[in-house]
């Protein structure tokens, strides 16, 4: 099996080059580069199966990149940063990123969170598919496009927005509480805090006004989240 191939985004030559170092010890296939520029050519050209992305980078923000990254590709994002503020945190996780770590950082957590990362996209590549499309009344999400469509109006979803809405909308009118969501959409990963869960459903209620689709996302204080038609 061709080993997993990583992408490590990081203008401190010192820190990436320990976390090349480490991760291809760990048996990965990992190219490092400096600037959000390099990163983007690069996921395009490498189609790394995890993204280890800095937010500080010198030519275009760590977090623009986090956002096209997750507008292009289905590529895991972990993203790197010394900003320690829960909102920062959340900010990161509501653009597209699957996880966080802050610096300093033990190379031995690094391994760790990669490993889970891919343990995760075998699990993903191993559940059976349910379909390639989910109608929920006159609303269509579908699949291979990550799109919420209605009435000729669609709008894109991330990976993860796809993946938490397909989850509520297939249990429909049941509370989900965050802990289930976590382990279904985030599953392994290991660490996420339980507010990332509000930051996506606020994303994807917007999305969901987009297109005018009457469904709500209802919550229930300190428990979870329902999906329900209107």
């Amino acid at each position: 099996m061709a080993a997993a191939k990583i992408l490590v985004i990081e203008d401190d030559d010192d820190v990436a080059r320990l976390e090349q170092v480490v991760l291809e010890r760990a048996g990965y296939e990992v190219r490092r580069v400096a600037t959000g520029a390099d990163g983007l050519e690069q996921a395009a050209a490498f189609h790394p199966d995890l993204v280890i992305l800095d937010v500080g980078l010198p030519d275009i923000s760590g977090l623009d990149v986090c956002t096209s990254l997750s507008n292009s590709t289905s590529t895991f994002i972990l993203m790197v940063s010394g900003h320690t503020r829960e909102q920062d945190v959340l900010l990161g996780l509501g653009l597209g990123a699957d996880d966080y770590v802050t610096k300093p950082f033990s190379t031995n957590e690094l391994v760790a969170r990669v490993a889970s990362f891919l343990r995760r996209r075998d699990r993903l590549r191993n559940e059976p598919e349910s379909g390639a499309t989910l109608e929920v009344g006159d609303v269509k999400l579908d699949r291979n496009f990550h799109s919420l469509a209605r009435n000729g109006k669609s709008v894109s979803l991330t990976a993860l927005e796809f993946r938490l809405l397909w989850f509520l909308a297939e249990a429909e009118g049941r509370l989900m509480t965050r802990a289930q969501i976590l382990e279904h959409v985030w599953n392994d990963t290991s660490g996420v805090p339980t507010r990332v869960v509000d930051v996506h459903v606020a994303a994807l209620r917007k999305k969901i006004a987009e297109v005018d689709a009457p469904l709500e996302l209802s919550s229930v204080r300190g428990i979870g989240y329902r999906l329900d038609k209107k």
